[in-house]
């Protein structure tokens, strides 16, 4: 082979490993793209659920206290988003928050199920610690 068909060679190999580097590249950059997105669209409605979900216990909390019905509270929204393991896509401040919340719930329900007597006192300051933190978290969700 001459010198001149080694030199197109060489242009020819590097132009065509430019093309396929970039093409790979795109494809990579398109691909975290849509990933981001889909994250972004995953936190917004977990966060719009999890306020939803906390309106709904401020309002139980309320109920509860006016009624004297103390009924346990349903910790399944924050619960599906620790199991479906989506928690990582909020802050850790936010999950700090809002595991301490939901810890309260659970910490009353513990005590409503070991209560024979049900003292109601207990359970009215658990309620207020709870419509604490729900407000608080309710708060940071704004």
């Amino acid at each position: 082979m001459s010198l001149v068909e080694w030199n197109e060679l060489i242009i020819e190999s590097v132009i065509l490993s430019v093309i396929i580097f970039g093409a790979v590249f795109v494809e990579h950059w398109i691909y975290r793209r849509v990933q981001k997105n889909e994250n972004d669209s995953t936190r917004k409605k977990i966060l719009l659920l999890i306020k939803e979900d906390l309106t709904r216990k401020t309002r139980f909390i309320n109920e509860s206290t006016k009624y004297n019905d103390y009924k346990p509270f349903f910790t399944d929204v924050w619960d599906s988003v620790i199991i479906s393991g989506k928690q990582t896509l909020l802050p850790f401040e936010l999950i700090k928050n809002l595991e301490h919340t939901y810890s309260w719930m659970k910490y009353y329900n513990t005590e409503l199920k070991q209560q024979a007597s049900q003292n109601e006192q207990t359970l009215v300051d658990l309620l207020g610690e709870i419509r604490k933190a729900t407000e608080a978290s309710l708060d940071v969700l704004k």
